[in-house]
């Protein structure tokens, strides 16, 4: 009897040591996110649910309601304002225009305070934040910085979960660099190494995107001041420089390497289950029967299918009834007029764990980041539309890489269509490169679950960390760069130059005038 309880003692302990191996004791965790992309929220909703399996509290606040329910998980739902349908058709009609992009920019970061606005200003959340027990962490994602007047309520840091890599915004709050000779601006497309004419353009593009820093700054702080009054809280840039640390979704394999300080964690693929979840039965069965395989069609979560344009449709339809594999469809309506034989509409799909059944053979999708690293993690080769934001230069990398063909939404027929899907999926050199370059994504000391939850913890436990903080993030523009010694030095120069010269000139005019006496 005293063995066996001695042995219960020692499972115990090993499991607790697994699970926990630094001691930590359970957390109380607040998640923050109402980005009106739900691709973003779902990478941090696999961090937050990861975080209660491993005996944390959490409490995860978005407008996206949460079907599955699992102990320590509490989700808080705050509905957004009807928006995607307008906003899908107005990237349709604008797409083939970077200028008409680039004029909508101002009005999208506007509406993106909205529901920030809302959420922070509900009974659901007021309620939240009163509760006597207090949280440890919160832990938010971008274009959400009014929430950091919460995180001053409850005497708590702060951690952001980038949904890409790192724009200036982003980089601002912990001063990390952003060397535009070799890190690409993410709207245009560029990869290195870039010739001169290239970074040329990419010095303009650091241009625009400190401008729409600027404007991304200017709505945040003025919904952060209208929910904060200044004076009886923090001002906006005290809070938004004290975020502790930020998770990157992004990873050196499948981007350009960056540096990166200790405050920033490369945690590419954080969404990926190193084992799939089962599927759901119908598509299990479609996916099954599909002798000639399956492929996967989503233009993510931002853009309807059901806005695609007629003519634009037609094709896409055209194309998918004259080839032999099944295809996957996400739809967001009832019913698809003509939808041939071989199309299965789906309104929600478990994405991750379609990508990793053996039959997918291809994935056509817009280019977002989170689904590039679910395809690569899976080995599956690319079809890429790319629409707006960072598409372009996500799978310009790809394509560079070997393992997708980039179609221009302008310029999809039936032909075009056809021969892109009929390259990927006969030409061997596509899977080839994905299972070789899947092999280097897949390869880290630790998943990127386990960064995370590991850095997180880091962070409850050390008040925040503040010993992580890079010197520079403290410092505006100049001071970083050492422009003030430079000029410093610069001056200095002149002087010691001018002086040595007046001296000179000095010296030679007594010379002279001695010369004349005598």
């Amino acid at each position: 009897m005293v063995i066996r309880e001695w042995v219960v003692t020692i499972v115990t302990l090993t499991l607790f040591g697994t699970l926990y191996p630094h001691g930590a004791s359970a957390y109380r965790i607040l998640g923050f996110n109402t980005s009106p992309s739900r691709s973003h929220v779902i990478v941090q909703d696999a961090l937050m649910k990861e975080l209660a399996r491993r005996g944390h509290h959490v409490t995860m606040v978005s407008p996206y309601k949460e079907p599955e329910q699992m102990p320590n998980y509490r989700k808080i739902t705050v509905p957004l304002d009807p928006w995607a349908s307008d906003f899908t058709k107005t990237i349709f009609e604008n797409t083939n225009s970077r200028l008409a992009m680039l004029q909508l920019m101002p009005e999208m970061l506007r509406l993106s305070t909205v529901p920030v606005n809302k959420t922070l200003r509900s009974q659901e959340f007021q309620n939240l934040i009163k509760e006597p027990e207090g949280y440890d962490l919160l832990i938010t994602g971008i274009m959400n910085d009014a929430v950091f007047g919460v995180s001053h309520i409850l005497k708590c840091p702060v951690i952001i979960v980038c949904p890409n890599a790192p724009m200036a915004v982003v980089n601002s709050m912990v001063g990390n660099p952003t060397p535009i000779s070799t890190i690409p601006n993410m709207m245009l497309g560029l990869t290195n190494p870039m010739s001169f004419r290239q970074r040329v353009a990419n010095f303009a593009g650091l241009l625009f995107e400190e401008v729409f820093a600027g404007v991304w700054k200017y709505y945040q702080r003025k919904t952060y001041e209208e929910l904060f009054p200044p004076g009886q809280y923090p001002a906006y840039d005290e809070l938004r420089s004290n975020v502790s640390l930020v998770f990157v979704n992004h990873h050196f394999t499948k981007g350009s390497p960056r540096p990166y300080v200790p405050t920033m964690v490369e945690v590419g693929g954080l969404q990926i289950k190193d084992k799939p979840s089962p599927l759901p039965e119908d598509i299990r069965q479609w996916i099954d029967g599909a002798e000639e395989g399956v492929i996967l069609f989503s233009l993510g979560t931002n853009l309807l299918s059901s806005s695609i344009p007629p003519e634009l449709l037609s094709a896409i339809l055209e194309t998918f009834r004259n080839i032999k594999q099944r295809v996957i469809w996400k739809w967001d309506t009832h019913d698809m007029p003509n939808k041939p034989a071989n199309v299965m509409l789906v309104d929600w799909l478990p994405q991750d764990d379609i990508l990793a059944h053996p039959n997918v053979r291809l994935f056509i999708m817009h280019g977002g980041l989170g689904g590039i690293a679910e395809a690569l993690f899976h080995g599956v080769p690319i079809v890429g539309i790319p629409m707006f934001g960072d598409q372009p230069v996500n799978l310009a990398q790809v394509e560079k890489e070997g393992w997708a063909y980039v179609l221009q939404y302008t310029e999809l027929t039936v032909e075009t269509f056809s021969k892109a899907i009929n390259e990927v999926l006969h030409d061997p050199r596509y899977r080839e490169n994905v299972k070789r370059l899947s092999q280097l994504f897949r390869d880290r000391p630790q998943s990127a679950m386990d960064t995370a939850i590991y850095w997180t913890e880091y962070v409850i436990r050390h008040k925040g960390a503040s010993h992580l903080r890079y010197p520079g993030a403290d410092m505006n523009f100049i001071q970083r760069h050492s422009l003030d010694v430079m000029g410093f030095v610069a001056f200095m120069t002149f002087v010691i130059f001018k002086a040595i010269s007046l001296s000179c000139s000095w010296c030679c005019r007594r010379s002279v005038a001695k010369l004349k006496k005598q």
